[in-house]
């Protein structure tokens, strides 16, 4: 049996949501993605079967990069927290996400370790990357299509218009995620909302999408010098 101790979800905030009712509003590390390769895919409008969940994941293959701005909105009981912020993301595992204020954080992977910034308190918190992307949303841009099919079992597929929406439900009853609907336009994600762990219903909506090819400077943490950097072992078992 494995379990997520509640340090590891205070870490994150985007696709790793700590609950309402603990949030607070307040070196250089790089990977490299020339030798990877991905398919942008024909820009379509039609699905051929509303009870097809294949072009979901030719949807997710053709997402080996991804990139856009978000407006995430977290919802429990009668409390409602909306932040903004930009993400980008390969299917290697590594990814970066750059919040706006008030929270102006940076959440970011090199495939191996997961890193966040905190400007205002000058500090890294690091640990060991592991299960992170197959227990939270964030593996939806980050696992290729086979590894998600293991995970979540599909089904509610529909489309209206241009729109192509898919149920994914955790296989793993202990999971972060429960569930997860996934909102598709032209092959690229266009929303999605899940339910956590915590009861909480968080609805992600995005903007100037694109799953061209990324550059690997791009994919780079900045840490100024003086940044206290604070490592923490692996405790999920």
């Amino acid at each position: 049996m494995r379990n997520l101790p509640s340090s590891f979800f205070i870490l994150a905030t985007f696709f790793l949501t700590t609950p309402l009712s603990g949030f607070s509003d307040r070196t250089e590390v790089d990977h490299d993605t020339k030798d990877a390769t991905y398919g942008s895919g024909e820009m379509e409008k039609q699905v051929g079967s509303l009870e097809d969940p294949n072009y979901l994941f030719d949807s997710i293959q053709a997402h080996q990069f991804f990139s856009a701005n978000f407006e995430q909105t977290t919802v429990k009981e009668k409390n409602e927290r909306i932040v903004e912020g930009k993400i980008i993301a390969h299917r290697s595992g590594i990814f970066k996400i750059s919040y706006h204020e008030p929270l102006n954080e940076i959440m970011f992977s090199d495939g191996k370790d997961f890193y966040r910034y905190d400007p205002e308190l000058e500090q890294v918190n690091v640990q060991p990357l592991d299960q992170l992307l197959s227990e939270t949303p964030i593996g939806l841009f980050t696992l290729n299509a086979n590894e998600i099919k293991e995970l979540f079992s599909v089904s509610e597929c529909d489309k209206t218009f241009d729109k192509y929406t898919c149920l994914l439900t955790s296989k793993n009853e202990e999971s972060f995620i429960k569930w997860v609907d996934i909102s598709i336009k032209n092959r690229v994600f266009s929303s999605l909302r899940y339910l956590d762990s915590f009861g909480q219903k968080v609805s992600l909506k995005f903007k100037n999408t694109s799953i061209v090819r990324i550059p690997s400077e791009k994919f780079k943490l900045i840490i100024p010098e003086g940044t206290d950097i604070v490592s923490y072992e692996n405790t999920i078992k």
